[in-house]
């Protein structure tokens, strides 16, 4: 070999380590940032829809469908954008089963909500997590009317949820997942009442409560299994309603969520509480043979984290 191709092949030997090289530190720091985000399909806040507060008959049965799209970019910490080479795709398709029964003379209504959906890192994140798609966590609930008023429309309800790791998880995709492979439960609080004769008030509050995960990898390239836990995590939110008839309506809401940190084997990550605004927008309208919604929201900030720039979610209720 030349003195000229020992060069070459040197410099080529080197380029290759320090890629390498970059390339690991590139993607703890993007498993790190995953940690800031929690994005994960499994259960975190608990959002109310219109009119969900209000009393249902007894007895009666229905199916729900949703299509939910969201889109995720810029990545922020401690209230700072610190990168725009980011971006989360998250589509799903929930089914839905409801039941709607009396606990002695107290309205009550339970349910089980299953997603079938897709997880898809672009950009940067491509290199270090996969697609994932399958089965998402179910969710169980049960929920109590303590207070309600159908003549008045006032009502006060209790729900508490349980959620399964019944979902596809990939140990080395981190929190790029349909599955959380733990346990979470919930308790929250709901409030409606009229204000006008079309215009109805919402507000609810939750807690959500995680189990840990014993096998949590920070990406596709580490090596290290981890115990993946989390504080409780504590949303508020309340929304106006607008009856344009008895058929067309239209809410908007407001969201608050702050808590959720993170911590790896005991130890915490900086920069993993979630504090976050949202909204969202509603259009709902009532057919003979269906219920049908079609929402629109985002993020209006976030502390830490991916944050939210579309989310599009589209619902049919059946009764049957």
């Amino acid at each position: 070999m030349t003195q000229t191709n020992r060069l070459i092949g040197l410099s080529l030997a080197e380029l290759k380590t320090r890629t390498l090289q970059f390339a690991m530190r590139l993607a703890c720091m993007i498993g790190g940032v995953l940690l800031m985000l929690g994005f994960s399909t499994s259960v975190s806040a608990i959002d109310l829809q219109p009119g969900e507060i209000a009393v249902p008959p007894p007895g009666m049965n229905f199916v729900q469908l949703n299509f939910v799209y969201s889109e995720r970019g810029d990545l922020y910490a401690a209230n700072q954008k610190v990168s725009n080479a980011t971006k989360l795709i998250n589509s799903q398709f929930q089914a839905r089963y409801i039941h709607t029964f009396n606990t002695g003379e107290l309205p009550s209504v339970v349910y089980v909500q299953t997603p079938l959906g897709q997880v898809q890192p672009q950009k940067a994140l491509r290199s270090f997590y996969t697609n994932e798609s399958g089965v998402g966590d179910t969710t169980l609930v049960y929920a109590i009317w303590p207070y309600a008023d159908r003549e008045e429309k006032k009502y006060w309800a209790l729900g508490t949820y349980l959620t399964l790791p019944t979902g596809h998880y990939d140990a080395g995709n981190g929190l790029i997942n349909l599955g959380g492979n733990r346990y979470s439960v919930a308790l929250q609080t709901a409030y409606q009442r009229p204000i006008s004769q079309s215009v109805s008030w919402m507000a609810a509050v939750d807690a959500v409560w995680f189990g840990k995960n014993d096998n949590y990898f920070d990406h596709q390239l580490a090596t290290q299994q981890k115990t993946l836990k989390q504080d409780a995590l504590y949303t508020a939110q309340t929304g106006l309603a607008y009856d344009l008839s008895k058929q067309f309506s239209l809410a908007a809401a407001y969201f608050y969520t702050e808590g959720g940190q993170r911590i790896l084997d005991n130890v915490a990550v900086a920069n993993s509480t979630s504090q976050m605004q949202r909204y969202q927008l509603t259009a709902t309208a009532r057919f003979s043979f269906a219920t049908m919604m079609l929402q629109y929201g985002d993020d209006i900030s976030t502390k830490n984290g991916y944050i939210e720039d579309s989310r599009v979610i589209f619902r049919v209720i059946k009764a049957f």
